[in-house]
């Protein structure tokens, strides 16, 4: 087992170059580059079947990939250590996970992994209040949960783990108006660089950052309207580019909302 980090930064960007991710014989990302840094919103928009989830799976090195070079501060996957960095670089689902016990529990134990000991922590409690949930479901069971109720859960405890990169696999999925705001906004305050999965077109322009649009990798920024305003695109910028789940379909199916 690795150890963890010993020196791990609090500011660090994640970087791929030319990455090219195959299913059998189907090319799914071709010679894809970007960077991100700590603060920064990259938003992951296309069609279905273009890649998106694949693409995380990949970053979270949950999945292997073809050929190009990923980093994190300047360090592949395996010179951190495979567990460091799943630690480092963290997915969070868009489908529910059939955890067991509570969540409350699953957090005690996730803080056990050899990787995470000697880490910063954030406030579980106070993310669940800012998330809109009752203190008293960190300690109800995974089952009697709603899909929203278990959705900002996931997402709460992938947060107070404190990783340097959050990958966001359409996390207000599950999620009503006011739930879906409450989320962007701790979202934005979380420090992380966030690569995000969106089918919500209004999404970039209220949380920001820039917009990559598969299957052809180009990029724009977004900037930030006033409230009530509509988002706005900036002209491009980007030429053309020429963990908690193991399944290889490289798109899933949107969840359904709820409270």
């Amino acid at each position: 087992m690795s150890p963890p980090p010993s020196s791990e930064p609090t500011f660090a960007q994640l970087s791929l170059r030319r990455l090219q991710r195959s299913v059998g014989e189907r090319v799914i990302i071709s010679n894809l580059s970007f960077s991100l840094s700590s603060g920064e919103t990259l938003f992951i928009t296309g069609p279905s079947g273009v890649g998106k989830s694949l693409l995380l799976r990949t970053l979270a090195y949950l999945d292997p990939f073809d050929s190009g070079e990923l980093k994190l501060a300047g360090k592949t996957p395996i010179e951190w250590g495979v567990p460091n960095w799943r630690a480092l670089v963290t997915y969070v689902h868009q489908s529910r996970v059939q955890h067991k016990g509570t969540p409350a529990e699953l957090y005690f134990t996730l803080q056990q992994f050899r990787s995470q000991r000697g880490r910063p922590r954030g406030d579980l409690p106070a993310l669940v209040h800012q998330l809109g949930l009752e203190q008293a479901v960190l300690n109800q069971p995974w089952s009697e949960l709603s899909g929203g109720q278990a959705q900002r859960l996931q997402l709460a405890i992938a947060i107070a783990l404190r990783p340097l990169v959050l990958l966001l696999d359409e996390p207000t999925s599950a999620l009503d108006t006011e739930s879906t705001r409450r989320v962007e906004a701790v979202l934005k305050g979380c420090g992380a660089a966030l690569i995000w999965v969106s089918h919500d077109p209004g999404q970039p322009g209220r949380v920001g950052g820039r917009v990559l649009t598969l299957p052809l990798g180009n990029e724009s920024a977004v900037l930030t309207p006033p409230q009530g305003a509509s988002p706005v695109l900036s002209p491009q910028f980007g030429s053309p580019a020429t963990t908690l789940d193991s399944s290889p379909s490289p798109e899933k199916p949107r969840g359904g909302r709820g409270q």
